[in-house]
């Protein structure tokens, strides 16, 4: 067998080519849950061999007659007549729709559009079920603490006696059963008004039948008092208050004007007489600022700390079941799984949401390729045996059930081991037959196949199940933790059967080119839970490079992007839908490279509607936000450049945004954010040195001193009550909490600064080398060239040591390097000696070292 060497490295897209690969070729009778249905011949070799080829088309991977559709009405037995009818389509109220030229059964989207006293539950019409069906619910948010005055909106998730998810017909019945609040409704939610200070209690409950659930409430009282500024600190996944935070305020220039810890409840008051900067630090949690809070706003914060991504790991073991049956030759099946994540995607680490690498080596006809494949994508079939289930890494949360080792639920709440979300992924099967040679090309862009295959779907399903809790661990070095808590996937769970055409704004600019891809995903949102996709489509911009994607085949013109999506189900309808196109500079999953820029639209979708034409494409609310470039930050205790000590600013505002929040990420993956309002981004912020006893997170936390990685997010957005979404409003109503962030943001960009770091790549540790040979290092987090204008930041200064007199002070300089970052330097020609010392550093654009200093050395012999 002819072997290709080196592996594929596409984290999170290789599932995408291979996908594509799999929804480009022509269906059999594996592909549930299409029909196969009405009168079919044993044997064809063309569509001619069938009874009528208008109505018939011939599979020739299984050399059968299966029937065939250009329109709606073909799947019909009006057209079809009796002799001919697909009896499934016929006994359903929906009936049938020509999807890919296949008849398929229409699904729904919601309540309305079944007949009157039916339901819509999992995409088909049915009896809604009695509410005696429901054995349990959950109010979320659960736990609630804020000031009298404050409106909140407040949902309930039911299950019945099996555990299993049951949406009521028309919602819950909600009341205030506390003198605290004010409000109550039916529906799925309802918003309740803070009335009366008080300690916490039960203050809101939902009721569908003879159950009920509530939600616990800590009132504070109004906040009054003149030159002082209350901070109220929460955990961001759980509501529960962070006791012994240490809350900071500091003035203008950085200093230190008051510090107090949080109490019991999470409440901090400090006095503060003018626009100050407001930060939180506790070990546990990423680190939160607060820019210029302008003092003539109500001077009372609520702050939501993410606890640091690192600290726990955990999550479920997804096994994937229900696999259509395999003809002789063999399938390959895929499933990507994953659990659902609160807020923006920005805000969890890569590890939280995607596990490790793995290698992953499949044969097709002939040819042996390896890929690599993220911990959380399953494989079976052309020469991979199929993991009995694959790791998902889950985000800490609340958990309302002892976990197995006993431990209380408010315990584990309160101490971030445990979840709940919900489990989702995205599967594909197809016959090894039919899969194309050019899916084991190393040049095949996936995002370019997927795009192209997306017209021929019909491989998708969504799978989906609710209420999946799981226990989170610290970690221990050099061991894996326990594998988590089993749940199974159903692989054909609903298929993605509504194609629709989005119109993607135009790309922004990045250095000098455009954003060269795009990625539109159809979610819903699980209050409580997070965001789970249920759909995608793709685009690239190559041809020509502009400000618009690809025309796409069969669409008429660029900007046109395909998205396949499945309608809400097992637990989930009812709950908004929502449309997110990202526009990217680079591969899209997987651990962010330095130096990618992102920018993304998110827009409510009122449904997933069936257009595979593309007749009426779907308008994005907003346009993308420009790449946020020309961030600094001076770590030094001395001026530089320009920016005072521990200040950092943007060179130039970034139209659109109201917000920019730089986040800080250290060796430990611990983090420090800070939030900086749009208008006063190039007024910068200096921050305050941490309290005695925690770590300063600008920086590495090596024994070197070195600078943190940085990345900068720019956003645009509207409060819920329609405010804007300056600084102040956010941090004063809550709104930084994941899913009220996420409710209001319209638009955000982001660049991964990285770290400036330089690494030898040639000549090896103690190499002999020529006189003037040409030496090689790449540099990361720092933009090489000479260019002030264009974003470049300075150059490679090569320091020859340790050798003769034709060494003695040689200093060479590279200002160019090529797009992966490389520099080439060659010694200087009079310079020979059995030990010397190459040091290679980074210089900004006069040739002064950066502060901290970032170089590395490399010992070698020149005769």
């Amino acid at each position: 067998m002819r072997s290709i060497p080196h592996p594929v490295r596409s984290p999170g897209l290789v599932l995408a080519c291979l996908l594509a690969c799999a929804m480009g070729c022509a269906m059999s009778d594996m592909d549930a849950p299409f029909i196969h249905g009405g009168r079919a011949d044993a044997f064809c070799t063309v569509d001619q061999d069938c009874a009528d080829p208008a109505l018939f088309f011939c599979n020739t991977a299984l050399s059968r007659c299966e029937p065939a559709c250009r329109t709606d009405l073909d799947c019909s037995v009006k057209r079809r007549g009796e002799l001919n009818t697909i009896a499934a389509c016929e006994s359903q109220a929906l009936g049938c729709r020509c999807d890919a030229s296949r008849c398929v059964p229409a699904l729904c989207t919601g309540d309305g559009d079944c007949e009157d006293g039916e339901l819509c539950r999992d995409g088909a019409c049915g009896p809604p079920p009695p509410s005696s069906s429901a054995a349990a619910c959950r109010v979320v948010p659960e736990r609630i603490i804020a000031p009298v005055g404050t409106p909140l909106r407040f949902e309930a998730w039911v299950s019945d006696a099996a555990g299993q998810p049951f949406v009521p017909r028309n919602g819950l019945t909600w009341s205030a059963v506390s003198a605290r609040v004010k409000g109550g409704g039916t529906g799925s939610g309802a918003t309740f008004t803070l009335e009366t200070a008080g300690a916490e209690e039960e203050a809101v409950e939902a009721r569908v039948g003879s159950v009920a659930c509530r939600a616990r409430v800590t009132v504070l009282p109004p906040h009054t008092a003149s030159e002082q500024v209350r901070v109220v600190v929460t955990d961001a996944l759980s509501g529960y208050p962070v006791e012994g935070a240490s809350v900071v305020v500091a003035d203008a220039l950085g200093g230190v004007t008051a510090r107090e810890p949080t109490d019991a409840l999470g409440v901090a008051v400090l006095a503060a007489r003018s626009d100050s900067t407001v930060s939180v630090f506790h070990p546990d949690f990423g680190y939160l600022t607060v820019a210029n809070y302008d003092m003539s706003g109500s001077r009372d914060l609520r702050l939501p700390l993410r606890r640091n991504p690192a600290d726990r790991v955990g999550g479920v073991s997804a096994r994937f079941t229900h696999l259509a049956p395999v003809g002789t030759g063999g399938a390959l099946a895929l499933g990507m799984a994953g659990l659902s994540v609160p807020g923006l995607l920005s805000e969890a680490a890569p590890a939280q949401v995607q596990g490790p690498d793995r290698n992953v080596e499949l044969s097709l006809r002939g040819v042996m390729r390896p890929f690599q494949m993220p911990a959380n994508v399953w494989v079976n079939g052309l020469g991979v045996l199929p993991l009995e289930s694959v790791e998902v890494p889950g985000i800490s949360g609340v958990c309302d059930t002892a976990l197995a080792d006993g431990t209380d639920p408010e315990t584990a709440t309160r101490a971030g081991t445990c979840g709940t979300r919900t489990a989702w992924a995205l599967t594909a099967q197809v016959p090894s037959g039919e899969l194309p040679a050019g899916m084991m090309d190393p040049s095949a862009d996936p995002l370019l196949l997927l795009a192209r295959a997306l017209p021929q779907s019909g491989r998708f399903s969504s799978a989906v199940q609710r209420d999946v809790r799981f226990p989170l661990y610290a970690p221990i070095e050099g061991m894996t933790p326990p594998a988590g808590p089993l749940t199974s996937l159903d692989f054909q769970q609903v298929p993605l059967a509504f194609p629709f055409v989005v119109r993607v704004p135009p790309l922004p600019r990045f250095r000098d080119s455009y954003l060269c891809r795009a990625l539109v995903v159809g979610s819903v949102t699980a209050p409580g839970q997070g965001t789970v996709p249920l759909g995608l489509g793709a685009a690239v911009n190559a041809n020509p490079v502009d400000p618009n994607t690809d025309t796409q085949p069969l669409l008429s013109s660029p900007g046109l992007v395909r998205v396949r999506m499945a309608p809400a189900h097992h637990g989930l309808e009812g709950q908004p839908y929502r449309l997110v196109a990202v526009a990217s500079s680079g591969a899209l999953g997987g651990e962010e490279p330095v130096g990618l820029a992102t920018s993304a639209v998110m827009t409510a979708l009122d449904a997933p509607r069936f257009d595979p034409e593309g007749i009426q494409p779907v308008m994005l609310g907003d346009m993308f936000l420009g790449i946020p470039v020309g961030a600094r930050y001076n770590p030094d205790a001395s001026p530089w450049h320009g920016l005072l000590p521990r200040e950092w600013r943007m060179d130039a505002s970034l139209p659109g945004a109201t917000l920019v929040r730089a986040t800080f990420t250290n060796a430990a993956g611990r983090r420090w954010t800070v939030w900086v309002d749009g208008r006063r981004s190039v007024t910068g912020v200096r921050l305050p040195v941490p309290p005695s006893g925690l770590e300063d997170r600008t920086f590495q936390g090596d024994t070197e001193g070195s600078r943190a990685s940085l990345s900068v997010e720019a956003l645009t957005g509207a409060m819920s009550d329609g405010r804007s979404m300056n600084l102040s409003a956010l941090a004063e109503s809550g709104g930084m909490a994941p899913e009220r962030l996420a409710e209001s943001v319209r638009a955000a960009s982001t660049l991964n600064y990285g770290r400036p770091q330089v690494t030898w790549l040639s000549p090896a540790e103690g190499a002999s080398l020529a006189r003037a040979a040409t030496v090689r290092v790449r540099v990361d987090g720092f933009q090489v060239g000479t260019d002030a204008a264009n974003g470049d930041e300075g150059g490679v200064l090569l320091t020859v040591r340790d050798g003769g007199p034709g060494c003695d002070l040689s200093v060479v300089r590279g200002d160019v390097a090529t797009g992966s970052g490389e520099v080439e330097l060659s010694l200087p020609t009079a310079c020979s000696g059995a030990e010397l010392t190459l040091v290679a550093s980074l210089v900004d654009g006069l040739g002064l070292p950066l502060r901290p200093a970032v170089s590395a050395a490399r010992t070698v012999r020149v005769p």
